[in-house]
């Protein structure tokens, strides 16, 4: 080998068995007490959406996701079908105002942590906001 080529190799070895060695793996050394990498998910989708009608408006409530990702939710999105309306707080019940009286509805629910935002749930029932709720 020409000495450009054992620095190379060298150098090879080092950087394959450095990562294992920060990290207290097969790599030797380590220490105590060397954390492990956890690897952070998305939030799975929240479960049992269901929806209430008002005047002009629907309740949508829903239980937390099974999983989280190994990282809290810090908010959910809820958003009409049709028209979209989203609406973001911290837990249920949510409230989504400006819908059409006599226009039906349904309602998906999104959790998102720091890593980021995950599914969305399954459709809510359909509700039929009134003048007479």
């Amino acid at each position: 080998m020409t000495g450009k080529a054992i620095i190379i190799a060298v150098l090879a070895v080092f950087l394959m068995t450095s990562a294992c060695w920060a990290f207290g793996g097969l790599g030797g050394g380590g220490g105590t007490g060397a954390s492990v990498p956890v690897d952070l998910l998305l939030p799975d989708p929240p479960r049992n959406v269901t929806a209430t009608p008002g005047k002009g408006m629907a309740t949508v409530n829903f239980e937390p996701p099974k999983s989280d990702g190994g990282s809290p939710v810090t908010y959910y999105t809820v958003k009409s079908i049709p028209r979209g309306i989203v609406v973001k707080g911290a837990k249920s019940p949510m409230t989504v105002q400006g819908l059409s009286n006599g226009k039906t509805y349904a309602f998906t629910v999104t959790a998102s942590n720091s890593v980021g935002t995950g599914l969305a749930s399954s459709p809510s029932n359909c509700v039929t906001p009134g003048e007479s709720d």
